[in-house]
């Protein structure tokens, strides 16, 4: 007899039944409850969520619950056992119509709907619609619905379900009651599946569990349906090997070992991983996918330490991730993410994707030295600690920092003279020590244009903002920004202002010999001589090495005048 029975998948069998069996809607349920209870119904409601969280049930619960014969005083759960229960539940009941308008689109399917809402129910109290993924109706369709969803017979109710509810006309949205459906959380999922699994008598891991929680992302259908197929055979225990085969997914453990191999800078190592992984029938977008995934789990286990108590997680994850993450900074897998996204994203439109994936694994040791500011700033520390053995040292300090990064390859020369240089840290005293030092070195051109063509708004160690109105050469702020840093060990920001504040070294100078012209006027050496040559004129002042004094010096010349 048993043989008879119609095996029923998993997702149809443990349909929910109840508003108590709705898993992770908390809120919708005591808002409906509520509603229910108090007889406060709208007469149209709209849900929507992601694929497979409950919103076919919730709607068939709506119209159970509100056409139930027998259902308690106090209570929002349909008895389940009155004809109109019953019938709801198999699809046969004649007040509650249900349409998939991905297939029935037109405004002629519409108004079939319309027609029909002027029959009063048959069983239950109300004429309910149900109109699952609605988006999907035309925009006449949308609009021959609007009078009536804006003023329905007091005996129909509208449910509407949909995964896309920004398609929906505003108009339409406004006419209805909104409700959410939250993704099913990886805790509520798990447990229900470990329920699911011992009702049906199955012997599966933990970990296998856990592996078809993250395949489902949130849905409780696609979790049950990835269960009923774990479950084909009965016979054997269901571990972490069969879900992994089943999914066609890259092992975990091996993607921990190929991402340590990128981080340690092992090319060989890591393309042959690569492959293993390949062979075994792994997809490679799949791969940088996994990849993506155990680089984002890294950074929560970086953020959230307390994720190593999760029992949700493998263990296997677990123990690598804090391993892994102690020895990476927010910095270092913010780099690597990026890297692996950018090639992720290049992968879906690739067609040699073998090849191109061991580009993208090449690109990350290449491209990626692990080194931050604060790693730099440490080795600078460590250096200046040591100066006085510096060149003796040199070669083992650098090899000890090198096993400190995330990956190891050999440096730039210029990078290596660019940190010696950060050694020095020369001090400039103020602007005008700041343009004689562009005379010092050979730098003319530069040198003339900071002392002629532009003005000083401010100075400080580090920065220098100017008002560079008659500079017309656009990289001016960049040469001089690394010529200064390169002379004096530090980063320097040249930044440009048009106020007119400031002045040029050029105008300051002329201001300050006007004003010691004047003062010299009033020297009594210098009255007497100009008093002997009335048209002469003061045109500048000239220090002398070889004198001591300024009247010293008008001494000799009067003397040389008698």
């Amino acid at each position: 007899m048993n043989e008879n029975i119609e095996y029923k998948v998993l997702a149809r069998k443990y349909r929910p039944q109840k508003f108590k069996d709705l898993i992770g809607q908390d809120v919708l349920v005591q808002i409906l409850s509520s509603a229910i209870n108090n007889d406060r119904l709208a007469h149209a409601y709209i849900l929507t969520g992601v694929r497979g969280v409950g919103k076919t049930s919730t709607a068939r619960l709506i119209a159970m619950s509100i056409n139930c014969q027998d259902r308690e005083t106090n209570s929002c759960e349909p008895c389940g056992k009155c004809d109109s229960c019953m019938s709801t539940g198999v699809d046969s009941n004649l007040d509650v119509i249900e349409m998939d308008a991905a297939s029935n689109t037109g405004v002629d399917d519409v108004r079939e709907i319309i027609d029909n809402i002027k029959y009063k129910p048959i069983i239950g109290k109300y004429k309910i619609f149900i109109i699952d993924e609605v988006h999907m109706l035309s925009k006449s369709a949308f609009n021959a619905l609007l009078k009536t969803l804006e003023e329905p017979p007091d005996h129909v109710k509208f449910i509407f379900a949909t995964t896309e509810v920004k398609k929906i006309p505003i108009t339409v949205l406004s006419r209805c009651q909104r409700f959410d459906l939250l993704r099913i959380e990886n805790k509520a999922l798990t447990e229900h599946l470990i329920n699911i699994a011992s009702k049906e008598e199955i012997d599966i891991e933990k970990d296998a569990i856990s592996l078809i929680v993250r395949s489902a992302d949130g849905s409780i259908r696609d979790g049950l349906s990835l269960l009923d197929q774990a479950i084909t055979n009965r016979d054997m225990k269901i571990d972490a090997k069969a879900i992994i085969k089943m999914l066609g997914l890259a092992e975990r453990e091996k993607i921990f070992d190929l991402l340590e191999s990128i981080l340690k800078g092992q090319s060989l190592e890591s393309l042959n991983l690569y492959k293993e992984l390949y062979d075994l029938g792994a997809d490679v977008t799949m791969i940088f996918d996994e990849l993506i995934n155990v680089v984002h789990f890294l950074t929560q286990m970086k953020i959230a330490p307390n994720l190593r108590d999760d029992i949700y997680i493998p263990e296997l994850e677990r123990s690598r991730g804090v391993e892994m993450s102690a020895n990476l900074s927010l910095n270092n897998l913010n780099i690597i993410w990026q890297i692996l996204f950018k090639g992720f994203q290049e992968l879906q439109n690739g067609f040699h994707l073998y090849q191109h994936g061991e580009m993208l694994i090449l690109r990350i040791i290449y491209l990626f030295d692990g080194s931050s500011p604060d790693d730099l700033l440490k080795n600078i520390t460590k250096k200046e600690q040591n100066e006085s053995t510096k060149e003796q040292s040199f070669d083992h300090s650098s090899d000890k920092d090198n096993s400190n990064k995330v990956l190891n390859f050999q440096k730039d020369p210029s990078v290596e003279d660019h940190n010696k240089q950060l050694n020095k840290h020369k001090d400039i005293k103020n602007y005008r020590h700041f343009v004689e030092l562009f005379f010092k070195n050979r730098e003319g051109l530069l040198h003339t244009k900071l002392y002629n063509d532009v003005k000083l708004i401010s100075f400080k160690q580090g920065e220098v903002v100017l008002n560079t109105d008659n500079i017309h050469d656009k990289s001016f702020n960049r040469n001089v920004g690394k010529m200064i840093s390169t002379w004096t060990g530090r980063i320097w920001q040249i930044k440009s202002s048009n106020s007119n504040i400031g002045k040029s070294l050029y105008e300051e100078d002329i201001i300050l010999q006007q004003k010691e012209i004047e003062i010299m006027k009033n020297n009594p050496n210098i009255k007497r001589i100009l008093k002997e040559f009335p048209e002469s004129k003061i045109h500048s002042i000239t220090e002398l090495a070889d004198v001591n004094s300024i009247d010293d010096k008008i001494d000799l010349n009067l003397k040389r005048e008698k």
